[in-house]
């Protein structure tokens, strides 16, 4: 299964456009209590994964599925806009 990228996420001349960008806006977030080294670190990679797709306009061929908020704070650009559409996402409610 592959979810598709919002195509909202490549307008209005986005602030990330690099995977080194990329990495330094994923990297940015800070460990929430409570999650150990390894989770965190695979929280991030999923995420970045997410932008590298973004960045090649790929689909992403991953589940995204109740993931801790603050990994779909990553996967929005730093306007806000979601790389993938909200509807094709599971999440806890918050």
């Amino acid at each position: 299964m592959s979810i598709p990228l919002n195509p909202t996420a490549f307008h209005n001349n986005p602030q990330i456009k690099t995977l080194a960008e990329a990495k330094t806006w994923v990297d940015s977030f800070i460990r929430p209590n409570l999650f150990n080294q390894y989770a965190w670190q695979t929280t991030k990679r999923l995420a970045f994964l997410v932008w590298k797709c973004h960045l090649e306009q790929r689909p992403f061929h991953r589940t995204l599925n109740f993931l801790h908020p603050t990994f779909y704070e990553m996967i929005k650009t730093p306007e806000g806009i979601s790389l993938i559409a909200e509807s094709r996402l599971r999440k806890f409610a918050s």
